[in-house]
């Protein structure tokens, strides 16, 4: 059977929903709101309301709302100035967009195994996957379920490797008290349809450091610093960065 019941299923068989939206009910008077104030772009009340959330929710020192956790991990990739040649060491059982945030910077993905019980990335092989061009660690907790970041963190500061976490599935959830995708140098956070937390399409990037925050929210403005004049820091704004 196909999933979330798009084709005709058997006579007599049962649709098992690949997933069903969770809505609060709130969603109409909402998209009414942003209607009637007429600030239907990004940037108005309502995603200065989720960066707030997501700030107090996180402790990240900047969250910052993307079409989806792709284009999240795509920023990501820019953060971390990746030059053709360089490689990202990254889970064997992933999303595509994993690796293709990586190799659209022209970065080499190297694959490592998933430990059995939790389909994440095995922390005993990746150390052995490291070679003098390694620039990155991007770890996938799956299915909400944390990698051993203790571990990770631990290889990628004898390496002095970055680490960025695909935290797609992972909004809400925590590693010994911290939430998921601030535990890294950068995470990644989706909302869409499938996840717990869902704007039908959607993401986040969380930055730990301020330095990361600042070019972020450049990137995210197609490499302009718009959101500074839109804050009255410059009389102008121009192209500063790629974006």
């Amino acid at each position: 059977m196909r999933a979330r019941g798009r084709h005709p299923p058997r006579s007599g068989a049962t649709v098992i929903p690949f997933n069903k939206p969770f809505m609060t009910g709130q969603e109409l008077v909402n998209i009414t709101h942003a209607h009637a104030n007429g600030h239907l772009s990004g940037d108005g009340p309502f995603t200065k309301q989720c960066h707030a959330w997501l700030n107090a929710r996180t402790g990240a020192s900047a969250s910052l709302l993307t079409h989806s956790c792709t284009a999240a991990l795509e920023m990501a990739a820019l953060l971390l100035d990746l030059v053709p040649g360089d490689e990202v060491i990254m889970p064997s059982y992933t999303f595509v967009s994993t690796s293709n945030a990586f190799v659209l910077r022209g970065a080499v993905p190297v694959f490592v195994d998933v430990r059995a019980d939790t389909l994440n990335i095995d922390e005993a092989l990746i150390e052995a996957a490291i070679t003098p061009r390694t620039r990155a660690i991007c770890v996938v907790h799956y299915a909400g379920v944390s990698c051993e970041m203790d571990t990770i963190l631990a290889i990628a500061a004898r390496h002095g490797l970055a680490v960025v976490e695909d935290a797609a599935q992972g909004i809400m959830s925590t590693y010994k008290g911290r939430p998921l995708g601030t535990l890294g140098d950068l995470g990644a956070l989706s909302f869409h349809e499938t996840k717990n937390i869902i704007s039908g399409e959607g993401g986040a990037l969380l930055c730990r450091d301020a330095t990361h925050a600042e070019r972020a929210e450049i990137i995210r403005e197609k490499g302009t610093n718009r959101s500074r004049f839109f804050r009255g820091q410059v009389d102008k704004y121009t192209w500063v960065d790629v974006g």
